[in-house]
């Protein structure tokens, strides 16, 4: 191989490993194993972990599902004013952990003040290598989509901090936490990012006839609000807050 050959083999080379490691680190966000569902069908899911905070091990993680109560929503980008019943019957109570120890030692549910499940965490035990993948089960409930509505698709953005060290939210780092989250909530749980492409996502799809009147239907976007993630998003064990300290 001459010396012009070398060149442009080695100059390839760097450019397949740069392509390489640009979709790692896309596909190393933490996400669910299945983020799209048919209306009406329940699945087995799995919170996936991508990856540590650095070369740090992931201890646990945190994960809450908007309530639908206070949360924003938007129609085809557009603020809508009404409830989540506009377009979802029984939002509220299908997310259940899925008992598992294959990762975390321990693991509990997030409650609202009707016992409704609103998010779940694991930790413990054992720790995640920080270069491996990490499946996190839970049931996700069949979703019922208001028939009477236009909507064809809606969307709940998942919020999941991955922790690898147990600090005060003053001490949040690339090093102690990856935070899968909204930007611009205003919340100290908030992800720095320049888009808002934190949360993983699970998308509900209409299986059911369209009314008349609705065209092509519309896109139905939730997330949750400040005050839910301030109030879900920390670490409870009997009453005390683990996480953060």
């Amino acid at each position: 191989m001459n010396k012009n050959s070398k060149i442009k083999f080695l100059a390839v080379s760097i450019m397949a490993v740069l392509t390489a490691t640009a979709g790692q680190n896309v596909l190393a966000h933490t996400r669910l194993e299945t983020p799209a569902v048919a209306e009406n069908t329940r699945v087995t899911n799995n919170v996936i972990i991508g990856h540590g905070c650095g070369e740090n091990d992931v201890i646990g993680t945190s994960v809450v599902f908007p309530d639908g109560v206070d949360s924003t929503i938007t129609v085809d980008g557009a603020a809508h004013t009404g409830a989540l019943t506009d377009f979802v019957q029984n939002w509220g109570n299908l997310m259940q952990k899925n008992y598992s120890r294959a990762v975390f030692g321990f693991e509990g549910e997030k409650t609202d003040a009707n016992d409704n499940v609103v998010g779940f965490w694991a930790g413990g035990g054992n720790t995640l290598p920080h270069n491996l993948n990490g499946y996190i089960p839970f049931r996700a409930g069949a979703v019922i989509i208001e028939p009477t509505s236009c909507a064809k698709s809606v969307k709940f953005y998942i919020s999941i901090a991955d922790i690898c060290q147990i600090t005060p939210t003053s001490g949040f780092s690339d090093e102690t936490v990856n935070l899968w989250t909204h930007t611009g909530l205003g919340t100290p749980y908030d992800r720095v990012s320049a888009t808002d492409d934190g949360p993983a996502s699970l998308t509900i799809t209409r299986t059911s006839t369209l009314p008349a009147s609705c065209g092509t239907g519309v896109a139905v976007e939730v997330k949750p609000s400040a005050a839910q993630i301030n109030r879900d998003m920390p670490i409870k064990i009997d009453g005390s807050q683990v996480w953060p300290k």
